[in-house]
């Protein structure tokens, strides 16, 4: 149940919330206006927060310097209760937004859909953090690393690296779940020469309330440890995976699998928008190409725009070796980010994915391999030898 709190003088834009939602409501929804206390940001922050306020929505008819005030006060209060300002921005509002630690913002005549989906995105984003927290002080369940691929524009790597990244995980004994979210061409079912009965697609459609237990119905197993969430069998399929499909997916495997993998299509679809707020961590990952370096930056800006900075960030530079006249360090200055891991190019890379398996179950001793291991070891402990269970698979 979520707890979503308008403050706004205006009654007639609770009922544009309300009329949004309609029956989709998933809890309460209620404005709260005091002129006196929105002037004092730290006492109007105790009592909302007192009162179990999930999702601060702030506007319309509230003074935008006051809703700053009051969205900076809760960043530093009660960063867990993400405040949405709705107002008609205008020029360099984002930057004073940003600075306030507004989670977004949306104009007074957003459609409906946009409403819905700004909102449930807030409240997801509250129940991640609110969970981290709890985290943080000795709380016994602890949601999965949900980890995410991002790349500018196709033919990156990157589902080469989430393969050989979730198969390389999948090593260290703990169950790992690899989603493929490029929901019109993904491709990782034949990377993996898998032929699923269920699609992320069929999650969709799927009739009655969906949980960890029945979710688990659409996995494709690769070995004991690793289970694939494929993508739809046509675009027009995906076309039927919304935010909120990928939103649920995600937090449900998230609460099941120590490790959750998400492969996206290139750039920010509305997709890859929901699994991003969902993560714990984000692999930019691109290659030394001058279009790759200058889109990566504009990705990375383009979600810091959005708010969307509570992930760690890890920059994979793939095709490291490749002699182009541009170095790491120039690639580094270009993204804003250190290199984390390094991927060389390899003709195994390409003859693996045609094979339909991975490069460390493959070429498990070679150059690539290795580094592919190296990523994986940034969020657990993968040990150097082949697994097992990569054995089982090869004999099969």
């Amino acid at each position: 149940m979520s707890n979503i709190v308008i403050a706004t003088s205006s009654a007639a834009y609770e009922q544009r919330v309300r009329r949004a939602f309609g029956s989709e409501i998933g809890g309460t929804l209620r404005r709260w206006h005091d002129e006196i206390m929105l002037t004092n940001p730290s006492r109007a922050v105790k009592e909302l927060a007192a009162e179990g306020a999930e999702v601060i929505g702030i506007g319309p008819n509230v003074d935008v310097q006051l809703a700053l005030e009051l969205a900076r006060a809760f960043d530093i209060d009660h960063p867990e209760i993400p405040v949405i300002v709705i107002t008609e921005p205008t020029r360099g509002f984002w930057q004073k937004a940003l600075r306030a630690g507004v989670h977004d913002v949306l104009t007074t005549e957003a459609a409906d859909d946009e409403i819905r989906r700004v909102f449930h995105r807030a409240v997801e984003t509250s129940r991640r953090r609110r969970a981290n927290l709890l985290d943080e002080i000795g709380d016994p369940k602890k949601a999965g690393r949900v980890i995410t691929l991002v790349a500018p524009k196709g033919g990156s790597g990157k589902t080469a690296l989430a393969t050989n990244l979730a198969m390389g995980l999948s090593y260290d004994g703990q169950p790992v779940a690899l989603v493929d979210l490029d929901l019109q061409f993904g491709d990782v079912a034949g990377c993996l020469n898998l032929r699923p009965e269920n699609t992320i697609g069929d999650v969709a459609s799927a009739t009655g309330q969906l949980n960890a237990t029945t979710l688990k119905v659409f996995l494709t197993p690769i070995n004991e440890n690793l289970f694939v969430l494929c993508a739809p069998d046509s675009p027009a399929e995906g076309e039927e995976v919304d935010d909120r499909i990928v939103e649920t997916t995600t937090r449900l495997l998230a609460e099941e699998f120590p490790y959750v993998i998400i492969d996206t299509s290139a750039g920010l679809t509305e997709a890859t928008l929901a699994a991003i707020e969902l993560s714990t961590d984000l692999l930019f990952v691109c290659d030394l190409s001058v279009a790759a370096l200058r889109g990566m930056r504009k990705v990375m800006d383009a979600l810091d725009r959005l708010g969307m900075d509570q992930a760690r960030r890890h920059f994979v530079l793939n095709r490291a070796d490749s002699r182009v006249g541009i170095e790491a360090a120039e690639a580094e200055a270009v993204v804003g980010l250190p290199i984390a891991a390094s991927i060389p190019s390899d003709r195994s890379v390409p003859l693996s994915m045609n094979q339909g398996v991975t490069v460390v179950e493959s070429a498990p001793r070679s150059p690539v391999s290795k580094s592919f291991l190296a990523t994986a070891a940034l969020f657990g402990g993968v040990p150097e030898k082949r697994s097992r269970w990569s054995s089982m698979r090869s004999s099969e």
